[in-house]
């Protein structure tokens, strides 16, 4: 059956077939580079099927942060640190299981979060809001789970949880924005054994 019509019977998986296009147009071009004309052409939607979901292009990049990028992380970080036993064994895992998965097109292009924060917070508040909102979601996911280490007796009590976060998000990011820029997975390597050497330092 012809997929583009299915679609057209489907207004939800128009929606997620045009969020899904563009995402991976965003991270190939950045959202600046993005054309409408190009998402539709790929995923073989007319004008009038993007238009339905979406009132402009800064709309559709709106609703890949907020439906894209914010599920991503909920469901990669914020819910398997909910049901952790122990957050710094479930924070190496995590990272251990990114990095397993990480293709080598995925190196390249880099983190979507951070790669929007660089591109468009700078020019437009709306995104940077929800921008922001992806960020608080995996730092305070880590920092909770940090303070209920603390109370298990399985984290230091004499680390602040919330600025321990921050810094671990912030190597994490920073790594995979090094390992864009020089291509080097022994660097992925060798940097995340520092990171992990760091995380294991928390333990009570």
């Amino acid at each position: 059956m012809n997929t583009v019509a299915n679609l057209a019977r489907n207004p939800d998986a128009t929606r997620a077939r045009i969020l899904e296009v563009a995402f991976d147009e965003i991270l190939r071009k950045g959202f600046q580079g993005l054309r409408v004309d190009e998402v539709l052409k790929v995923a073989g939607l007319t004008k009038g099927a993007f238009y339905h979901h979406f009132t402009s292009k800064q709309a559709l990049g709106y609703a890949i942060i907020d439906e894209v990028l914010y599920e991503r992380m909920r469901e990669q970080w914020q819910i398997p640190l909910l049901q952790a036993d122990n957050p710094i064994d479930a924070i190496i895992d995590i990272c251990k299981d990114a990095r397993e998965d990480l293709t080598v097109e995925q190196m390249a292009t880099g983190c979507p979060l951070n790669n929007l924060t660089q591109e468009m917070s700078p020019l437009d508040e709306g995104f940077r809001k929800r921008i922001a909102g992806v960020w608080e979601l995996w730092i305070q996911a880590m920092a909770d789970a940090l303070r209920k280490g603390q109370l298990a007796g399985q984290v230091r009590t004499d680390i602040d949880a919330e600025n321990v976060s921050r810094f671990v998000v912030s190597s994490i990011e920073g790594i995979i924005g090094q390992v864009k820029c020089f291509k080097c997975q022994e660097l992925f390597e060798n940097v995340g054994n520092c990171l992990r050497q760091y995380l294991d330092d928390l333990r009570a």
